[in-house]
């Protein structure tokens, strides 16, 4: 499908990378009884070097969206990143290159660099990115209030 949105966790490309990252911390990203698991502090804390890892492979050559996904998960358990993760995390926002043409990417990009920056290593930040669904609902509304 590709993205969907020009937000952090707008594509299938991330979306990847979370289900990897659930699956290194042995996390069941959709538990049996609905809704969605998150991964706490300290899953992303006790796995962060096999996180690494991977990411360092670069398996899918698209490492800056891995590093990028890294950066909401963490912000947004309130884990701790040590200062070469985190200057992993400020290239992957420099690398983008969607960001450099797009200026919706360029916005949500720069949301995610503040963020990375300002953050105190304990006080979790959410991300906001916007999924698929919510997007298709508000391209139908948009098109039924055309339509009236």
């Amino acid at each position: 499908m590709g993205w969907w949105s020009t937000d952090i966790m707008g594509g299938d490309t991330p979306l990847d990378f979370e289900d990897e990252f659930f699956d290194i911390c042995k996390v069941e990203k959709f538990p049996e009884g609905g809704g969605m698991a998150t991964l706490t502090k300290e899953d992303l804390e006790s796995n962060l070097s096999e996180i690494l890892v991977f990411l360092n492979e670069n398996r899918w050559g698209e490492s800056q969206i891995g590093f990028q996904v890294l950066a909401v998960l963490m912000l947004k358990a309130g884990a701790r990143i040590d200062l070469p993760v985190k200057v992993r995390m400020i290239e992957a926002c420099h690398l983008d290159d969607w960001s450099h043409t797009d200026a919706d990417r360029e916005i949500a990009v720069g949301g995610l660099l503040k963020a990375i920056e300002a953050y105190d290593n304990k006080t979790p930040i959410i991300i906001k990115s916007r999924g698929l669904f919510e997007l298709m609902y508000d391209k139908l509304n948009n098109e039924n209030n055309q339509n009236q």
